[in-house]
């Protein structure tokens, strides 16, 4: 009778003992198998990102090149509510496929309105690695965006793009004499000349320019920095390059002057002009 008792109570504790083990393993499955739904809080508290941090948007990729999946986030703070669509600011967590870590990167200053594909993974770098691109418009009258590339090769961080690179083709200009404006496109060092005719009447009543032509007041134009750019695999061999879009404007960011469109392309730890294209208008 005490042998069977004695087996009872045996099995009862090798039973909890499973069970308990059992249990654990699974709050560690758990913990290690974090799932990221967009629109909800990200509560990761190791990583300091305070109680208004939401997942913005989400996707799975090997960033590490370690050839395992890792978890990539875009987080983002809102101030008000949960419905807002403008972000500040914007950062990428990246969470290891294979030793569940968590690495993170931003920029001071990187925030905007998101649309609904801030995410963008790809190889820029051609070290066969994958990185990650983030956009989020500024709601401004020029149209600017902001953007960051950031490279997360064997989880350490680094932001190949940021806002100093966000200001794309550079330029130094002036008005000068017969509805004209000359151009220097410092990133090439060449020079162009605008024929800025098509706005002549807006000019003169302005008092920039005389009936004749002849230039009345200083005026220098000036370049924005991209309103749109884009990844493309240029040349087709799995290595993405950045299409650019900008404008070079006049008096004002509403006189807009030309159209720059470029291709960058990094190379040596920097971002080159691989083609670059300009139109100006002829009737305005």
């Amino acid at each position: 009778m005490k042998k069977r008792n004695w087996l009872k109570v045996s099995s009862a504790l090798l039973l909890s003992s499973f069970l308990a083990f059992g249990s654990f393993h699974a709050l560690q499955a758990k913990a290690a198998s974090n799932t990221f739904k967009v629109g909800e809080k990200f509560t990761i508290s190791e990583l300091n990102m305070g109680n208004k941090a939401y997942i913005i948007d989400y996707k799975e990729a090997d960033v590490t090149g370690d050839t395992t999946k890792d978890k990539v986030i875009l987080v983002g703070s809102k101030e008000f509510s949960p419905e807002e669509i403008f972000v500040d600011p914007l950062t990428v967590v990246v969470q290891d496929g294979k030793t569940k870590k968590y690495s993170k990167a931003t920029y001071e200053g990187f925030c905007g309105y998101i649309d609904d594909k801030p995410l963008f993974i790809g190889d820029f770098t051609g070290d066969q690695v994958k990185d990650v691109m983030v956009t989020a418009a500024t709601g401004g009258s020029g149209g600017i965006t902001n953007h960051m590339i950031v490279t997360f090769k064997d989880n350490k961080p680094e932001i190949i793009f940021d806002e100093k690179d966000n200001k794309g083709i550079e330029i130094e200009g002036k008005y000068i004499d017969g509805f004209k404006a000359d151009i220097t496109i410092k990133n090439i060092d060449k020079k162009i000349l605008l024929d800025l005719s098509a706005n002549k009447e807006n000019y003169i009543e302005s008092g920039i320019y005389d009936k004749s032509g002849k230039l009345l007041e200083k005026t220098e134009p000036f370049m924005g920095p991209f309103s749109l750019l884009k990844p493309i695999d240029y040349n087709c061999d799995g290595i993405y390059e950045l299409k650019g879009g900008q404008r070079i404007a006049g008096t004002c960011n509403a006189d807009t002057l030309s159209f720059i469109d470029s291709i960058f392309k990094y190379e040596n730890s920097n971002w080159k002009v691989q083609e670059l294209q300009y139109s100006t208008y002829l009737v305005k």
